[in-house]
C-alpha cells in the first residue's frame, strides 16, 4: 500500500543488502558442504552445513526487522525490533551449540568410519576463508551502521569459520596419524559456540566477568 513504508535511508539499505549477500554466501557453502558430508560420512562436516543452513536463516532475520524497522508502524520501535532480532541469532547460536554437542557425544559412544581425501581439505579451506571474509564484513558494516542484528550474524558466520577449521584441524590429524578426533575437537567447539550464544543474550554479565 502506498504510503505505508517510510523511504528506506541508507542505513536500511546497507543492512538490508549485507542480509542478502549473507544470505547467498551461507547458501551455496551450505549446499557444497552437504555433499561433502554425504561422500566422506563426517559428522562435523554435516553439522557445519546445517550450521550454515541455519546462518541463512539469521540473514532472513536481518533483512525482516530492517523492513519491520522501515514500516510505519515500528518505526518508532526499530531498535528494540533490531535487538529481537540479535537475540533471536543468539537463541539459533545456542540450538546449534547444543545439536553439535550432542551428535559428538553420540559418535563418541558409536563411532562411524570418516573418509577424508585432498578435495574436502581444499572445499574446508576455501570454506574458511569464505565465512572469514563475510563475517568480518557484516561486522564491519554492523558497527559502521549500528545494527544488532548485523552484528550478530557476524558472530555467528566467524563462529562457522571456527568450526571449519575445527574440522580441518580434524581431517588433517586423521590424514597423517590415521587417529579420528573430530567428536572430541566437536565438543570443544560446541562449548565455545554456546558461550558466543550466550554473550550477545547476556553482554553484561561477561563484561563484568571479564572485569574481575
Amino acid at each position: 500500500m502506498p504510503g505505508h513504508n517510510i523511504k528506506p535511508n541508507p542505513h536500511n539499505e546497507t543492512v538490508i543488502k549485507a542480509g542478502f549477500i549473507a544470505i547467498a554466501v551461507n547458501l551455496l557453502l551450505a549446499i557444497f558442504k552437504v555433499a561433502i558430508g554425504a561422500i566422506s560420512n563426517s559428522i562435523a562436516i554435516t553439522s557445519d552445513a546445517i550450521h550454515g543452513l541455519i546462518d541463512t536463516l539469521s540473514g532472513i532475520i536481518v533483512i525482516t526487522s530492517e523492513k519491520l524497522g522501515t514500516s510505519k508502524k515500528f518505526a518508532k520501535k526499530h531498535e528494540k525490533i533490531e535487538h529481537f532480532g540479535a537475540i533471536l541469532i543468539a537463541i539459533i547460536i545456542i540450538a546449534v551449540s547444543i545439536h553439535i554437542f550432542i551428535e559428538s557425544i553420540e559418535k563418541i559412544i558409536e563411532p562411524e568410519e570418516v573418509e577424508y581425501s585432498v578435495p574436502i581439505i581444499i572445499v574446508l579451506i576455501g570454506s574458511i576463508i569464505a565465512k572469514f571474509i563475510l563475517g568480518r564484513y557484516l561486522k564491519t558494516t554492523g558497527t559502521k551502521v549500528k545494527s544488532d542484528t548485523l552484528i550478530a550474524s557476524s558472530v555467528e558466520t566467524i563462529n562457522d569459520s571456527i568450526i571449519s577449521g575445527a574440522v580441518l584441524f580434524s581431517a588433517t590429524i586423521y590424514l597423517i596419524w590415521h587417529i579420528d578426533v573430530e567428536a572430541y575437537i566437536s565438543i570443544i567447539i560446541s562449548i565455545i559456540i554456546l558461550k558466543f550464544g550466550l554473550e550477545l543474550i547476556f553482554p553484561k554479565f561477561f563484561k563484568h566477568h571479564h572485569s574481575h
